[in-house]
């Protein structure tokens, strides 16, 4: 099997396995987490026909994993998302989870996204402001604040 298929079946039993795990929670408090199983679960489905779907590559193509220059060009903006999450995960807790989550998407938008700096930074704070609406308005989820929050 193609890489892509694995991948795809591998998705789809992680998303299977959150919705068993969390099947046994109360009403209200396993909806939320069984959509977003059932929505991973879709995605890794529509992966597994696609896969299938695609042609093997030619006999004569370079076989997968070689080093080219496109192999070697997703290191790049995937190390830049690796660094940029592990800052995140360090600065949420000493200035909050809503400031942590604007600067996380305003860097991102300005590292790996075709829009200007102004559009970014618009949708870095549109974004924030749905998230702070969904957590903590709608759902009622309670988000670390950080010591340093209160001189932001």
């Amino acid at each position: 099997m193609k890489r892509d298929t694995w991948v795809a079946v591998a998705v789809m039993a992680i998303a299977a396995f959150a919705a068993w795990d969390v099947y046994d929670l109360k009403r209200g408090a396993a909806f939320f987490p069984l959509l977003m199983s059932a929505a991973l679960f879709l995605g890794g489905a529509v992966l597994f026909v696609a896969s299938l779907r695609r042609p093997a590559p030619a006999a004569d193509a370079a076989p997968e994993g070689s080093d080219t220059e496109e192999a070697k060009s997703i290191w790049v903006p995937l190390l830049e998302v690796v660094v940029l999450t592990a800052v995140f995960a360090v600065a949420m807790p000493w200035i909050g989870f809503y400031p942590a989550t604007f600067l996380y998407l305003a860097v991102f938008f300005a590292l790996r996204s075709e829009l200007s700096r102004l559009t970014g930074l618009a949708v870095a704070v549109a974004m924030t402001v749905l998230i702070f609406v969904i957590f903590s308005l709608l759902l009622a989820v309670p988000t670390p604040v950080g010591p340093l929050a209160a001189y932001l």
